[in-house]
């Protein structure tokens, strides 16, 4: 962790996007756990529309990533970053001053296009600054690890301003620093831009590029797929496990998982990824940490308060394994000119997965809306598929003469 943190500090401008997205998730952990409380109970709106509105914010925010990121690659990420915060910023202040149904779901789709806009930026944006090299994964551990420190912290401010102040507060305290990150992020504009071609060089420099070779497309697609199971898998942490957990102990241990994975995750997230960064085989890597998660399923399905929690912690440490490499493969894969557009391609990829787990856990759930277990034993096989069938595509998609070169290495060093 040493070793990274100077690196992010020796690199102008990583710190300040290393500090912006604890904060913007620091700022919005201040309000969305509270937002369905808020809506219900102080706009007086019904519980159905209440869901429909942050099921909406949660299909924007994913489903448009990949708008967002063609929108980073034609203004530049740092001002893609500065204007998804603003919209984020406008979309608070907005559901502020509005009640009726159509208003407030709308609010929360802007408040969703806003996330969608600026993730993908961000993420281009510390890759140019930092380049493709192996140190990237690293410093991508990083930038998660502050994402979750903010999410840990921010319900705690959240609920403090709940006691001492109007609930509103929280939402102008939100947008202001969504403001104000806004301003501070143009900062970066010389550094992040400085590369960045422009007009005719723009043109000229993807000429240059050329179109994505064949190889990168077979890698592209091997990604998007490892974001997809990545998205099915996780999905878990936040619709399955919890109502599991709710029906099979008592609905007070969601919470203790809940601390005990944020916990894990800022711990293991920098010091896992430092040790794995030795592999330089990102689907090992990746594949791997899915077998860790079909474990971790199949500890879940015990049903136990020692087997829960297990199953978060594994569920941990394959999170933070997996989720760094995804992003600095796909950094690998496209040139700088697309990158924003394919993180957001993983945003999408992931809220594919996540979307056909959730429908399989809904058919297979039980009157009362939680899984049984035979749904985790099923997980067990798909996650395990998942680990099987990417490792061996992963092969597929290796330019020619990679496989017989690592052969012949192997060869040598057995002599």
């Amino acid at each position: 962790m040493i070793e990274t943190l100077r690196l992010a500090r020796r690199t102008p401008g990583v710190l300040l996007l290393l500090f912006g997205n604890f904060a913007v998730a620091f700022g919005s952990n201040i309000v969305i756990p509270f937002l369905a409380v808020y809506l219900t109970r102080e706009q007086n709106l019904s519980p159905v529309v209440v869901a429909m509105a942050i099921t909406v914010k949660f299909w924007s925010q994913q489903g448009l990533s990949m708008l967002g990121g063609w929108i980073a690659d034609r203004v530049g990420p740092v001002r893609a970053m500065s204007g998804g915060l603003l919209v984020r910023a406008v979309s608070y202040l907005v559901l502020l001053s509005v009640s009726g149904p159509v208003q407030v779901v709308t609010a929360c789709a802007l408040l969703g296009l806003g996330g969608a806009i600026y993730v993908p930026a961000s993420k281009a944006a510390l890759v140019r600054l930092l380049g493709t090299g192996d140190q990237l994964r690293t410093v991508f551990a990083l930038r998660s690890t502050a994402n979750n420190v903010g999410c840990a912290v921010g319900p705690l401010a959240g609920s403090l301003l709940l006691l001492v102040a109007d609930p509103r507060i929280g939402f102008v305290v939100t947008s202001v620093i969504y403001m104000v990150l806004a301003a501070v992020f143009l900062r970066l504009r010389p550094l992040v831009d400085a590369e960045e071609p422009t007009g005719a060089d723009s043109k000229a420099a993807a000429d240059a590029d050329g179109p994505v070779t064949a190889v990168n497309r077979r890698n592209l697609a091997w990604v998007l797929a490892c974001g997809f199971a990545f998205g099915f898998c996780y999905i878990q942490l936040e619709y399955a496990l919890p109502v599991y957990t709710g029906s099979v102990q008592s609905a007070s241990l969601v919470g203790v998982l809940f601390t005990v994975n944020a916990i894990a995750v800022v711990l293991l997230q920098v010091p896992l990824n430092q040790y794995t960064s030795k592999i330089s085989s990102s689907a090992l890597v990746i594949c791997g940490a899915l077998l860790i998660m079909t474990t971790s399923f199949a500890a879940a399905s015990l049903g136990s308060v020692g087997g829960l929690v297990a199953s978060v912690l594994l569920f941990s440490a394959a999170e933070v394994l997996i989720d760094p490499r995804i992003d600095s493969e796909m950094a690998n894969t496209v040139p700088a000119h697309r990158r924003g557009m394919a993180f957001g391609f993983i945003g999408t990829a992931m809220a594919l997965g996540g979307a056909c787990a959730n429908a399989l856990a809904a058919w297979l759930s039980t009157d009362d809306g939680a899984p049984e277990r035979q749904f985790w034993l099923l997980l067990v096989a798909v996650s395990a598929a998942f680990a099987v069938v990417l490792y061996a595509a992963s092969w597929a998609v290796r330019p020619r003469g990679a496989a017989k070169v690592e052969r012949d290495m192997s060869s040598a060093s057995s002599v």
